[in-house]
């Protein structure tokens, strides 16, 4: 006799797990990350390398001594660790990201509860944890500026990894958008805000436009779970996003850092943007 499982409508159905969610993000950073290792070489191999070691390692430990399922091969732990070291400078020593790694998932990814469950983007955190720690070491050499259209194609002035193709993240990102492995409302306001704020205030755009802000666009602030699930919060989301890297982008004069600050605390106010843009139900309120 076959058993199933009945919930209220409406229904979807849909062949995006968290498996290919994972996977296809990997798998659009992968260009992103040849690119790197063109441009840095074996010390891009290696910080990649380290940080995707630290990231499966610490899970396949922790997983095997509380004897919880094993989940590495569903490629979160890979995706955060490939991340991490995107946003880290080539010149970082590897046992630095290799401990970040695994404080990334160990620490901000399972003492949470898991995927799902985590307030801060694992990797965002890990990289504050390293900003924090050894701040000397994550001061990148050089500063991007795309300047021209050559400049985005490849950024020779490129700090971290992740910074040495503009075009490509933005191609990549465009990508997951259109196969719907990204939804397209907080990539549009967070991207929209910036710039119109940055020209407002007399910012020239060519400071914005990195690799390092393409990536908080369309990878990190895109996080299933650090994000709001509403509609109209994704928007609010976005839009904050935005706000608050201006704000620290203009008022500390680096676009780079200034995003992943305003990630960070827009991770924090995503739960309250979420409960209350919920949906008012028929005849009730959304929340109490």
């Amino acid at each position: 006799m076959t058993t199933f499982t009945v919930s209220p409508p409406p229904h979807r159905r849909s062949k995006i797990s968290i498996k290919t969610l994972m996977w296809g993000r990997v798998a659009a950073l992968v260009p992103i990350s040849l690119a790197a290792i063109y441009f840095f070489g074996f010390a891009a191999i290696g910080n990649i390398a380290a940080s995707i070691l630290g990231a499966v390692g610490i899970e396949l430990v922790i997983q095997k001594a509380f004897k919880y399922e094993l989940t590495i091969l569903d490629g979160n732990a890979v995706y955060i660790g490939l991340l991490l070291a995107l946003i880290c400078p080539p010149t970082l020593p590897a046992w630095m990201i290799f401990v970040a790694a695994m404080f990334a998932v160990g620490i901000c990814k399972h003492a949470f509860g898991g995927i799902g469950s985590y307030v801060f983007h694992p990797a965002l955190a890990a990289w504050v944890f390293l900003s924090l720690s050894w701040a000397q070491d994550m001061l990148p050499g050089t500063t991007p500026i795309t300047s021209s259209f050559s400049d985005m194609i490849f950024e020779t002035g490129a700090g971290f990894l992740g910074e040495v193709s503009p075009i490509l993240v933005l191609l990549t990102g465009v990508a997951l958008i259109a196969t719907k492995f990204i939804e397209w409302r907080i990539p549009v306001a967070y991207f929209l805000t910036t710039v119109i704020l940055a020209v407002l205030l007399g910012d020239p755009v060519s400071y914005v436009m990195t690799g390092t802000f393409l990536l908080g666009v369309l990878f990190i602030a895109t996080d299933t779970v650090t994000s709001p699930v509403t509609k109209n919060g994704r928007i609010i989301y976005g839009i904050l996003c935005g706000v608050l890297t201006v704000l620290y982008g203009y008022f500390s004069g680096n676009y780079v850092w200034g995003t992943l600050y305003a990630l960070l605390l827009a991770n924090a106010a995503a739960p309250y943007i979420e409960v209350n843009t919920l949906p008012k139900p028929v005849g009730g309120v959304a929340h109490e």
